[in-house]
C-alpha cells in the first residue's frame, strides 16, 4: 500500500498529490468519489456515467443479494430516486 499526504486548507479543500492523481487516472475537472471507511478516506475515480449513486446502489445490492434486495430498492431506500419516497416502497421496513 502506498500512502500519500495532503494538507487541508482554510476552505476545507485539499490538493491530491500528482502521483495519486495519476494512479487514479484523475485529471483537471474530474470529480473523484471519496468514501469514509471508519477513520480512513478512500478515493477513486467516479464512474464514466457520473451516476455515483447508481454505482453505489449496485455495489450495495450485490452485498445484500442474499436478502433479495435489488439496486432499485437501494436507490428508493436511500432517497436517490424521484419515483417514490423510501417509505412507500412497501417491500422493506
Amino acid at each position: 500500500m502506498v500512502q500519500f499526504s495532503a494538507r487541508i486548507d482554510e476552505k476545507g479543500q485539499l490538493t491530491l498529490p500528482k502521483e495519486l492523481r495519476e494512479r487514479l487516472g484523475l485529471s483537471e475537472g474530474d470529480t473523484p468519489v471519496l468514501e469514509a471507511r471508519g477513520k480512513r478516506i478512500v478515493a477513486r475515480k467516479a464512474p464514466p456515467s457520473g451516476d455515483v449513486h447508481g454505482e453505489l446502489a449496485e455495489r450495495m445490492a450485490r452485498r445484500f443479494r442474499d436478502l433479495g434486495v435489488t439496486a432499485a430498492e437501494v436507490r428508493v431506500a436511500m432517497g436517490w430516486t424521484r419515483n417514490e419516497p423510501a417509505e412507500a416502497s412497501g417491500s422493506r421496513p
